[in-house]
Protein backbone atom coordinates (compact mmCIF):
# COMPACT_ATOMS: atom_id res chain seq x y z
CA UNK A 1 0.00 0.00 0.00
CA UNK A 2 1.42 3.36 -1.07
CA UNK A 3 1.77 5.79 1.84
CA UNK A 4 4.25 8.28 0.37
CA UNK A 5 3.56 12.00 0.95
CA UNK A 6 0.84 13.39 -1.28
CA UNK A 7 1.33 16.44 -3.48
CA UNK A 8 -1.25 15.73 -6.18
CA UNK A 9 -5.03 15.61 -6.06
CA UNK A 10 -6.33 12.15 -5.16
CA UNK A 11 -9.16 12.55 -7.68
CA UNK A 12 -7.85 14.36 -10.77
CA UNK A 13 -4.06 14.01 -10.17
CA UNK A 14 -3.33 17.69 -10.72
CA UNK A 15 -0.87 19.48 -8.43
CA UNK A 16 -2.46 20.74 -5.22
CA UNK A 17 -2.09 24.50 -4.82
CA UNK A 18 -3.91 26.70 -2.33
CA UNK A 19 -6.48 24.04 -1.44
CA UNK A 20 -8.40 23.77 1.82
CA UNK A 21 -7.72 20.00 1.76
CA UNK A 22 -4.41 18.12 1.88
CA UNK A 23 -5.62 15.43 -0.53
CA UNK A 24 -7.88 17.22 -3.03
CA UNK A 25 -7.43 20.25 -5.24
CA UNK A 26 -9.85 23.10 -4.70
CA UNK A 27 -11.75 22.34 -7.91
CA UNK A 28 -12.50 18.78 -6.77
CA UNK A 29 -13.32 20.00 -3.28
CA UNK A 30 -15.87 22.37 -4.80
CA UNK A 31 -17.53 19.53 -6.72
CA UNK A 32 -17.80 16.78 -4.09
CA UNK A 33 -21.17 14.99 -4.56
CA UNK A 34 -22.21 15.26 -0.92
CA UNK A 35 -25.47 13.57 0.06
CA UNK A 36 -27.62 16.05 1.96
CA UNK A 37 -30.98 14.26 2.21
CA UNK A 38 -31.92 12.07 5.19
CA UNK A 39 -30.64 8.49 5.05
CA UNK A 40 -32.00 5.34 6.64
CA UNK A 41 -30.88 1.72 6.45
CA UNK A 42 -27.47 2.58 5.06
CA UNK A 43 -25.33 5.71 5.25
CA UNK A 44 -22.86 7.36 2.88
CA UNK A 45 -21.30 10.82 2.76
CA UNK A 46 -21.26 10.87 -1.05
CA UNK A 47 -23.14 9.87 -4.17
CA UNK A 48 -21.14 7.62 -6.51
CA UNK A 49 -20.23 10.44 -8.89
CA UNK A 50 -17.07 12.28 -9.83
CA UNK A 51 -14.66 13.06 -8.28
CA UNK A 52 -15.48 10.44 -5.62
CA UNK A 53 -15.87 7.68 -8.21
CA UNK A 54 -12.27 8.21 -9.39
CA UNK A 55 -10.97 8.20 -5.83
CA UNK A 56 -12.70 4.91 -5.01
CA UNK A 57 -11.38 3.25 -8.17
CA UNK A 58 -7.86 4.40 -7.31
CA UNK A 59 -8.25 3.13 -3.75
CA UNK A 60 -9.40 -0.28 -5.04
CA UNK A 61 -7.01 -0.77 -7.93
CA UNK A 62 -4.12 1.71 -7.77
CA UNK A 63 -2.58 0.82 -4.39
CA UNK A 64 -3.05 4.32 -2.99
CA UNK A 65 -3.53 4.21 0.78
CA UNK A 66 -3.66 7.98 1.16
CA UNK A 67 -7.13 7.92 -0.36
CA UNK A 68 -8.41 6.05 2.70
CA UNK A 69 -6.90 8.76 4.88
CA UNK A 70 -8.58 11.42 2.74
CA UNK A 71 -12.00 9.75 2.93
CA UNK A 72 -12.04 8.62 6.59
CA UNK A 73 -13.00 12.07 7.98
CA UNK A 74 -16.12 12.09 5.80
CA UNK A 75 -17.11 8.64 7.05
CA UNK A 76 -16.50 9.84 10.59
CA UNK A 77 -18.65 12.93 10.05
CA UNK A 78 -21.59 10.80 8.89
CA UNK A 79 -21.11 8.43 11.82
CA UNK A 80 -21.04 11.26 14.38
CA UNK A 81 -24.02 13.09 12.88
CA UNK A 82 -26.32 10.28 11.79
CA UNK A 83 -25.35 7.06 13.60
CA UNK A 84 -23.81 7.83 17.01
CA UNK A 85 -26.87 9.73 18.35
CA UNK A 86 -29.05 6.66 17.65
CA UNK A 87 -26.61 4.10 19.09
CA UNK A 88 -26.33 3.78 22.86
CA UNK A 89 -23.60 1.13 22.71
CA UNK A 90 -20.56 2.07 20.57
CA UNK A 91 -20.23 -0.34 17.64
CA UNK A 92 -17.42 -2.64 16.60
CA UNK A 93 -16.21 -1.88 13.07
CA UNK A 94 -16.11 -4.78 10.61
CA UNK A 95 -15.10 -4.41 6.94
CA UNK A 96 -16.67 -6.38 4.10
CA UNK A 97 -14.01 -9.01 3.25
CA UNK A 98 -12.40 -9.90 -0.06
CA UNK A 99 -11.80 -13.51 -1.00
CA UNK A 100 -8.23 -14.44 -0.07
CA UNK A 101 -7.22 -14.98 -3.71
CA UNK A 102 -8.49 -11.55 -4.74
CA UNK A 103 -6.80 -9.95 -1.74
CA UNK A 104 -3.52 -11.60 -2.76
CA UNK A 105 -3.93 -10.23 -6.29
CA UNK A 106 -4.69 -6.72 -5.06
CA UNK A 107 -2.37 -6.80 -2.06
CA UNK A 108 -4.94 -5.37 0.36
CA UNK A 109 -8.67 -5.01 1.04
CA UNK A 110 -9.83 -1.43 0.45
CA UNK A 111 -12.73 -1.82 2.89
CA UNK A 112 -10.33 -3.01 5.59
CA UNK A 113 -8.09 -0.01 4.92
CA UNK A 114 -11.07 2.32 5.29
CA UNK A 115 -12.19 0.51 8.45
CA UNK A 116 -8.75 0.85 10.06
CA UNK A 117 -8.56 4.56 9.27
CA UNK A 118 -12.07 5.14 10.60
CA UNK A 119 -11.41 3.14 13.77
CA UNK A 120 -8.35 5.28 14.52
CA UNK A 121 -10.27 8.47 13.79
CA UNK A 122 -13.20 7.57 16.08
CA UNK A 123 -11.30 5.49 18.66
CA UNK A 124 -13.53 2.47 17.99
CA UNK A 125 -12.52 -1.20 17.92
CA UNK A 126 -12.15 -2.93 14.55
CA UNK A 127 -12.24 -6.69 13.89
CA UNK A 128 -10.84 -7.26 10.40
CA UNK A 129 -11.18 -11.04 10.28
CA UNK A 130 -14.66 -11.56 11.74
CA UNK A 131 -16.27 -12.05 8.33
CA UNK A 132 -14.84 -14.53 5.81
CA UNK A 133 -15.53 -14.64 2.09
CA UNK A 134 -15.88 -18.35 1.37
CA UNK A 135 -15.65 -18.23 -2.40
CA UNK A 136 -14.42 -15.92 -5.14
CA UNK A 137 -17.63 -14.44 -6.54
CA UNK A 138 -17.99 -13.10 -10.06
CA UNK A 139 -17.33 -9.34 -10.32
CA UNK A 140 -20.74 -7.66 -10.07
CA UNK A 141 -20.22 -4.40 -11.94
CA UNK A 142 -22.78 -5.11 -14.68
CA UNK A 143 -25.21 -7.32 -12.72
CA UNK A 144 -28.76 -6.38 -11.78
CA UNK A 145 -30.00 -6.64 -8.19
CA UNK A 146 -31.38 -10.19 -8.47
CA UNK A 147 -28.23 -11.55 -10.13
CA UNK A 148 -26.04 -9.84 -7.52
CA UNK A 149 -28.05 -11.42 -4.71
CA UNK A 150 -27.79 -14.89 -6.28
CA UNK A 151 -24.07 -14.40 -6.89
CA UNK A 152 -23.46 -13.61 -3.21
CA UNK A 153 -25.77 -16.16 -1.59
CA UNK A 154 -23.73 -18.23 0.85
CA UNK A 155 -20.54 -16.35 0.04
CA UNK A 156 -19.83 -15.23 3.63
CA UNK A 157 -19.37 -16.87 7.01
CA UNK A 158 -18.11 -15.98 10.50
CA UNK A 159 -14.60 -16.80 11.67
CA UNK A 160 -15.32 -19.05 14.72
CA UNK A 161 -12.44 -17.64 16.76
CA UNK A 162 -13.95 -14.13 16.51
CA UNK A 163 -17.51 -15.07 17.41
CA UNK A 164 -17.23 -14.15 21.07
CA UNK A 165 -15.95 -10.67 20.15
CA UNK A 166 -18.97 -9.75 18.05
CA UNK A 167 -21.94 -11.47 19.71
CA UNK A 168 -24.35 -9.07 21.44
CA UNK A 169 -22.48 -6.11 19.91
CA UNK A 170 -23.54 -3.36 17.56
CA UNK A 171 -21.68 -3.69 14.27
CA UNK A 172 -20.63 -0.89 11.92
CA UNK A 173 -20.21 -2.64 8.57
CA UNK A 174 -17.82 -0.80 6.21
CA UNK A 175 -17.66 -1.09 2.42
CA UNK A 176 -16.61 1.23 -0.38
CA UNK A 177 -19.81 1.56 -2.48
CA UNK A 178 -23.46 0.73 -1.80
CA UNK A 179 -25.05 -0.24 -5.13
CA UNK A 180 -28.01 -2.61 -4.71
CA UNK A 181 -27.13 -3.57 -1.16
CA UNK A 182 -26.66 -7.25 -2.07
CA UNK A 183 -23.18 -7.52 -0.51
CA UNK A 184 -23.93 -5.72 2.73
CA UNK A 185 -27.31 -7.44 3.09
CA UNK A 186 -25.69 -10.86 2.78
CA UNK A 187 -23.07 -9.87 5.38
CA UNK A 188 -25.79 -8.49 7.65
CA UNK A 189 -27.78 -11.73 7.46
CA UNK A 190 -24.73 -13.78 8.48
CA UNK A 191 -23.88 -11.42 11.33
CA UNK A 192 -27.44 -11.41 12.69
CA UNK A 193 -27.65 -15.20 12.40
CA UNK A 194 -24.64 -15.25 14.76
CA UNK A 195 -26.40 -13.07 17.35
CA UNK A 196 -24.95 -9.63 16.88
CA UNK A 197 -27.21 -6.95 18.31
CA UNK A 198 -27.53 -4.63 15.31
CA UNK A 199 -25.79 -3.94 11.99
CA UNK A 200 -25.33 -0.43 10.62
CA UNK A 201 -24.01 -0.05 7.06
CA UNK A 202 -21.61 2.79 6.24
CA UNK A 203 -20.01 3.21 2.81
CA UNK A 204 -18.05 6.00 1.13
CA UNK A 205 -20.55 6.34 -1.70
CA UNK A 206 -24.04 5.24 -2.61
CA UNK A 207 -25.45 4.60 -6.06
CA UNK A 208 -29.05 4.66 -4.87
Amino acid sequence: MNWFPNYTCMACSCEIQNSTNDYLCQKCMDHLPIITEAQTGHYSPFAYEEPIRSMILKLKYADNGFIAKALAPYLAAVYLKEIAPKTKQPPIIIPVPLHRSRQRERGYNQSETLANELATYLNLSVVNNALIRNRKTVIQKHMDATTRANNLHGAFSIEPTQLSRIQNQNILLIDDVYTTGATTQECTAILKANKVKNVIILTIASVC
